[in-house]
């Protein structure tokens, strides 16, 4: 076995050999569990903007199945070619959950699987922003009878008690920010972000006494037990025990740590002091990470600049070969003490082609340090990153900085290198600022606002504004960005999505979208100007001629969707989509061919999901699928079928299409593409994945007909190192 100094030898090796690699945006980004009332919710983030179409099945099961859409994904994310895959450990309320996102190349539908080691209903939810997507396990908190939170302390209107009473004429300093701080900190348990109610109650804690000190003595220790850590909570409660025995909650308390084993006695005899102590835990190290190994071969897919409406499948392999090795390293860290959480990650890809057509390429998907100080909330992250929080802020290298000025009112601040132009842009640097605010007007109303200034050798490349808005609650979520270009006068992105239930578990959602592909910035006139540089350009071209031509350069892609699902019995449900897409017309760009405007496209798509059919552990999807447009009409039937057996131990995901389509030529086309893809895990730490696809097309025209015949599949092995 390794020790864990060979183990921190070998990360900061990894480190340095991938610090210099080109960026890629990975799709999936963190993963995070809180308990939630009576429920806990897994909150996971993405590197884009995504909407949740669907999930099956809606019933209690260890599989669950989701499909996402992306939405205004940058071309390393939409090209990505390796699954993403999370797992979360089992906890004292939480299953243990392994989280796959399988990958779709060029295409904005991604399907995520759910596996869980104990049958749970599972519903799944838009987050707190557009790049999150929540996981609600129903049930699986704490009881209901140990997730009151206490309410404001009783105090006696005794003279010397008058003035402490919130609200009175003459409260001390001391008293206004205690019952300030523990109405929010209440407020921060309701919602469910423990983390700032635990800071909240800290500061609280270390006031001189007061009204409340009682209360938030009790309410810490509920916090620190929807968070999970059981280890905290009973510290928590048993100073509570020791400094207000005869408070109104002691018996609450004492029930409290009863359900989790603990038996206080009548009369504690640990002194306060040393309860702190025993609080006060060692800093704890955790690691986690995994390498992966892929082997690719056959036909690789065609690549486009901007993805085509979602919902038919009209990418067709192309005759080059492909024979690669693809080497996945996901590794990360976390240093925590009463005081701060440090984090560490780094994720990269290397490719080393064995064709001698194609090159080797590397990428850096994320390095970065994240250090939170409790006390105040501040957060720093310096390194390779995602941007903060919503927005078309895009990937970039450099710091970032998170800072609550108040409850619910949070200031974020970036500024860097973008780390994935669409163009080579010398000396790029952006700056961006945003005010996040929790509970607008209503509880369930949040949204932000931000501003991004990007320049390439000291002249503007792009300067935004934006804000966005969301709201929630338990029957459907809406949520709404605009982005507008300062230098181009000119609409960035607008966006709408919305879910709502209806009567019968029946859920509705809607989806309009309008935005610029790529997103507007003068270095977009470089791909068709030739060019080297900005400051070059501006040289022979006067600026109105370079913003028009940077408009030219860029496509405006709009689409809507509108998708109902009903539930028909316990197994199976009915969903059907009605989508509109329209995209501009976009110039050849790099190793991407030129795209000519593709009309408007309309796409019709009725699905059948049967879950748990003949096993616990089994989804089966029926579809059917028509799509008009003005070049030529298509219609496609597919089925595919994800099982689990022994324990999710191995799965197995055959599949089947079959596309048909005719053109304004004259031209039919018939595309027949049976699949299969699987996972086999070997132990808790070595998996096997694997997948094949078989294409068989035929073309008949007026003056000839011809088929072909393409293959492509992968093997991968994975091996997680902690």
């Amino acid at each position: 076995m390794h020790s864990r100094e060979t183990i921190r030898s070998r990360l900061v090796a990894a480190v340095f050999s991938l610090v210099a690699l080109p960026a890629s945006a990975q799709t999936l980004d963190e993963v995070s569990v809180q308990v939630q009332g009576e429920d806990v919710v897994a909150h996971i983030s993405f590197s884009a903007a995504v909407r949740l179409v669907r999930q099956a099945p809606t019933t209690p099961s260890q599989l669950i199945q989701f499909q996402i859409e992306l939405l205004g994904a940058d071309e390393a994310t939409l090209s990505q070619r390796t699954a993403d895959l999370r797992r979360v450990a089992a906890s004292a309320t939480t299953p243990e959950i392994s989280l796959v996102l399988n990958v779709a190349p060029n295409k904005t539908l991604r399907e995520m699987t759910v596996q869980l080691s104990e049958a749970t209903l599972v519903r799944g939810q838009q987050g707190k922003n557009a790049s999150t997507i929540d996981i609600v396990l129903v049930g699986r908190g704490m009881p209901a009878a140990s997730t009151v939170v206490p309410g404001p302390a009783t105090v006696a209107a005794t003279p010397e008690h008058k003035s402490s009473q919130p609200g009175a004429e003459g409260a001390s300093e001391v008293e206004l920010q205690a019952i300030e701080l523990m109405s929010s900190a209440r407020d921060s348990v309701t919602q469910g972000n423990t983390q700032a109610a635990i800071s909240q109650l800290n500061q609280l804690l270390l006031l001189p006494p007061n009204s409340v000190m009682q209360d938030a003595q009790e309410m810490i220790g509920v916090a620190w037990e929807r968070a999970g850590d059981l280890a905290r909570a009973k510290m928590e409660y048993g100073l509570y025990l020791k400094l207000f025995p005869e408070g109104e909650g002691a018996q609450r308390v004492a029930q409290r740590l009863a359900s989790m084993g603990v038996v206080p006695s009548a009369k504690t005899d640990i002194p306060a002091d040393t309860i702190k102590a025993e609080a006060a835990k060692k800093p704890e190290i955790k690691y986690s990470g995994n390498l992966a190994e892929y082997y690719f071969g056959g036909k690789s897919r065609s690549q486009s600049l901007v993805n085509l409406v979602s919902g038919i499948n009209q990418s067709t392999l192309t005759q080059t070969t492909e024979s690669a090795l693809v080497t996945n390293v996901d590794l990360g860290a976390r240093y925590v003490t009463d005081d701060f959480d440090t984090r560490a990650v780094l994720r990269g890809t290397g490719s080393a082609n064995l064709s001698a057509t194609s090159k080797n390429t590397s990428i850096l998907n994320a390095a970065f340090v994240d250090y939170r100080l409790k006390s105040s909330g501040l957060d720093v992250r310096v390194g390779r990153q995602s941007p903060i929080n919503g927005g078309l802020l895009g990937m970039f290298d450099g710091v970032s900085m998170t800072y609550p000025v108040r409850p619910g009112i949070r200031v974020n601040l970036m500024g860097g290198v973008p780390a994935s132009p669409l163009v080579n842009s010398p000396n790029e640097i952006l700056y961006a600022g945003m005010v996040e605010m929790d509970s607008i007007l209503v509880a369930n109303l949040s949204g932000d606002m931000y501003i991004l200034d990007q320049t390439t050798q000291g002249i503007t490349n792009r300067r935004t504004i934006g804000a966005e808005v969301r709201y929630s609650n338990e029957r459907g979520s809406l949520y709404a960005l605009l982005d507008y270009d300062q230098l181009f006068s000119a609409v960035n992105a607008f966006s709408v999505q919305g879910s709502v239930q209806g009567p019968g578990q029946s859920t509705f959602t809607l989806l309009l979208d309008s935005r610029k592909a790529p997103s507007l910035q003068m270095t977009n006139a470089l791909i068709s100007s030739g060019a080297t540089s900005l400051k070059v350009l501006l040289q022979t071209q006067a600026l109105s001629d370079v913003l028009a031509e940077a408009k030219a350069t860029t496509a405006q892609a709009n689409q809507a969707m509108f998708s109902a699902t009903k539930p028909i019995g316990d197994k199976w449900q009915l969903t059907g989509d009605i989508q509109y897409s329209a995209i501009g017309a976009l110039p050849a760009v790099g190793t991407f061919d030129a795209t000519p405007a593709t009309g408007a496209q309309y796409g019709l798509s009725l699905q059948l999901t049967g879950s748990n059919l003949y096993s616990k552990r089994d989804i089966n999807n029926f579809n059917l699928s028509v799509l008009s447009t003005p070049l030529f009409h298509g219609i496609q039937l597919a089925y595919n079928n994800l099982t689990g057996f022994d324990d999710n131990k191995y799965t197995v995901e055959p599949s089947l299409r079959l596309y048909s389509q005719r053109d304004t030529q004259g031209i039919s086309m018939l595309r027949i593409s049976p699949g299969m893809r699987g996972s086999y895990n070997i132990s808790k730490k070595i998996s096997v994945m694997a997948e094949g696809l078989i294409e068989h097309s035929t073309n008949q025209g007026p003056t000839n007909n011809a088929s072909t015949n393409s293959i492509f599949f992968y093997l991968g092995l994975r091996y997680e190192l902690f």
